[in-house]
């Protein structure tokens, strides 16, 4: 397929990058010289130097013969008029990311199909329905879902008085009466294990497990003995992901309090919040968090534009007692150090914006990928082709790779923890941990190569 990707950032180069991995035609469009230049040294597509928003530009990418377009620049409106222009060329797919929600809420002027854009990919929203996620999952510090969420994937920390703790993966699965959950992957020491039956889970471990939905709340006693409730959230920083989310929040919490800097930008909060308190501040000010009781915050957010402050204030809350703090990081270098600093979640905004475009891209047999940081392991949904050779056998007769692992299979709308026992059978989705290099041979074993 060609396509042309428009933006040069690390959402563009990441795209590229697997994108042209995957066989694809590529070519990538930016404004600044030295990325496209850096690009052009690093990777085998065609880039261009340019203004996005000139047809001329986009002619010399081959926008005619391009059967997809997508638009990531660190601008809205070159993203809107890239999709209209690439309309004209009669591209057939156009994708755009925007910043702002703008196009993309329920309150939208305009649905998405009159501004000539197939998918939208709003990086705020994402973020919003993540820590949703996180805060209806008390001690989670990762979540997704798959199978149109039958199945959800969430990650835990192992804390000393977790009764999962110290044990081996065959006791628990002895003690999984309802066959609705499986561990899937354990994260010690920064590198990710497809556990055996052998393993046995240590304190201080992030462990990955997959659950029915509907015995979520049933799991949650095994990984905290006592399962403590949000009640107290602060926030840092008033822009427009904290303020959407303080809106969805204010539904179901009664004690959130956002910290802002600009006076400009408080005032602004206060109009559009009924029940959040909004304070004119650093969120790096130790007597501000003296007077707001930081130490009795149950989760501590710090959501600003600026990497740094959000780390600092996030260390500053955390000594002075707040229970959990989460962090947005801009930059993905971050993103590995921080559990090691005492963050409990990070999110980088760019790294969720690939995966959601890739997400709407999959076709055929990969229904959806998640990418967890840990060694760059990805969790699959696959839908198994008739024609594979995997077909009606038991898993234990399938030669699976030892660094990957089925999860669990959905079958006529029911969750099945697969065994040796068990058997795929056509039709069925089936979720697949895997570590990077076994990626290949799970798709071979599935059939068909991965493609778009």
């Amino acid at each position: 397929m060609n396509i042309v990707i428009v933006g040069a950032g690390v959402v563009g180069f990441n795209l590229a990058e697997e994108l042209s991995q995957e066989g694809h035609d590529i070519s990538i469009v930016d404004a600044d010289h030295k990325k496209i230049k850096q690009i052009g040294e690093k990777l085998d597509v065609l880039s261009v130097q340019g203004n996005a928003c000139f047809p001329s530009v986009l002619l010399r990418a081959g926008i005619k013969q391009a059967e997809m377009v997508i638009a990531v620049t660190n601008k809205d409106e070159i993203n809107l008029f890239v999709c209209m222009l690439a309309d004209k060329f009669s591209v057939k797919k156009r994708f755009a990311r925007f910043q702002t929600m703008e196009f993309t809420s329920e309150n939208s002027v305009f649905p998405s199909e009159q501004l000539f854009i197939d998918q939208a990919i709003t990086p705020g929203q994402i973020i919003v329905d993540f820590i949703q996620k996180i805060l209806a999952t008390p001690g989670a510090v990762n979540v997704a879902e798959f199978a149109d969420g039958e199945i959800l994937l969430r990650g835990f920390e192992i804390h000393e008085d977790a009764p999962l703790a110290n044990k081996k993966i065959e006791a628990l699965k002895a003690v999984n009466e309802f066959n609705s959950f499986l561990i899937v992957a354990i994260v010690r020491d920064g590198n990710l294990i497809i556990p055996k039956e052998s393993d046995e889970i240590h304190v201080g471990d992030k462990i990955y497990m997959l659950v029915q939905k509907e015995f979520m709340p049933l799991i949650l006693p095994m990984l905290n003995k006592k399962i403590e409730a949000t009640h107290k959230i602060v926030i840092v920083g008033a822009n427009s992901v904290s303020i959407n989310l303080a809106q969805k929040l204010e539904k179901d919490f009664n004690d959130i309090s956002i910290i802002e800097p600009s006076l400009e930008k408080a005032d602004l909060a206060v109009d559009e919040l009924s029940k959040t308190v909004v304070l004119h501040g650093s969120g790096t000010d130790p007597d501000l968090f003296n007077e707001i009781n930081v130490q009795d915050a149950d989760f501590f957010m710090a959501l600003t534009d600026d990497d740094e402050h959000n780390i600092l204030s996030a260390l500053l809350a955390k000594k002075q007692g707040a229970k959990r703090v989460l962090v947005i990081t801009n930059d993905p270098d971050y993103v590995p150090i921080l559990d090691s600093i005492g963050m409990d979640i990070a999110i980088n905004p760019r790294l969720i914006t690939v995966g959601a475009i890739l997400k709407h891209l999959r076709k055929g047999q990969v229904r959806s990928v998640y990418k967890l940081i840990e060694n760059e392991a990805e969790v699959l949904e696959i839908v198994a082709n008739p024609k594979s050779s995997i077909i009606d056998k038991k898993i234990e007769k399938i030669k699976f790779p030892e660094d990957a692992i089925i999860g669990a299979i959905l079958r006529n709308g029911e969750m099945i923890v697969p065994d040796q026992e068990c058997s795929i059978q056509s039709g069925d989705s089936v979720i697949v941990v895997a570590l990077p290099k076994s990626i290949d041979k799970i798709e071979k074993l599935f059939g068909k190569r991965r493609f778009f």
